[in-house]
């Protein structure tokens, strides 16, 4: 399913006109397990992510998108978490079992904002994959996608041929960081990731 992914997320992107510029990419130990943060501007993120990391990749995401033609179908046969944000205790299960992949070796991809910025502007972050990160104790690899917003917005069925950055940022231990000082990591995860937006020229 690794490479059928990759597979699937490379074809939709390149049938759809849509470049994609990754940089840093070295920054990654392949051998390695991340929770991986990222900013969420479009549904173009996620074929990004899944196309151009080389790492075994799974997902929280929000239930509504199993309902998405194609998208859903692709996310459920890729073994994807979906989470029910109206209901804390299916949630908390949904969490449970990011953290069980983590334990058997994948990497857990999170978009903290919980949703997609129709502007492009970090939203403010949530907690779930920080817990996640410090319970399963291994680094949070940030990541920027750049450009998304303008291939597909949000709320709209208007796709544009362009290209989409997709900056890997330096990974960040947990050394030094808990539940206590939560709050910093976050800081520092969201100050990492608009330090990859502040490089985008303006409009």
């Amino acid at each position: 399913m690794y490479y059928i992914g990759k597979f699937w997320a490379r074809l939709n992107i390149l049938l759809s006109g849509v470049r994609i510029e990754v940089e840093n990419i070295d920054v990654i130990d392949r051998q390695s397990t991340y929770v991986v943060m990222c900013n969420h501007q479009s549904y173009y993120d996620v074929w990004a992510l899944i196309g151009f990391l080389p790492l075994q990749l799974r997902w929280v995401i929000k239930k509504e998108l199993r309902k998405i033609p194609i998208f859903g179908l692709g996310y459920e046969r890729m073994g994807q978490i979906f989470i029910d944000r109206c209901n804390p205790e299916k949630a908390y299960k949904s969490l449970e079992s990011a953290g069980q992949k983590i334990r058997n070796g994948a990497s857990v991809v999170f978009f903290p904002e919980g949703t997609r910025s129709p502007d492009g502007r970090l939203l403010p972050f949530k907690k779930g994959g920080f817990k996640i990160a410090l319970a399963a104790g291994v680094p949070i690899l940030p990541a920027t996608v750049v450009g998304s917003k303008d291939v597909l917005p949000k709320k709209s069925l208007r796709l544009m041929p362009g290209t989409i950055r997709l900056i890997i940022h330096e990974p960040i231990p947990l050394t030094g960081w808990s539940e206590a000082n939560m709050e910093g990591l976050m800081d520092t995860v969201k100050k990492t990731i608009q330090a990859g937006l502040d490089t985008a020229p303006e409009a």
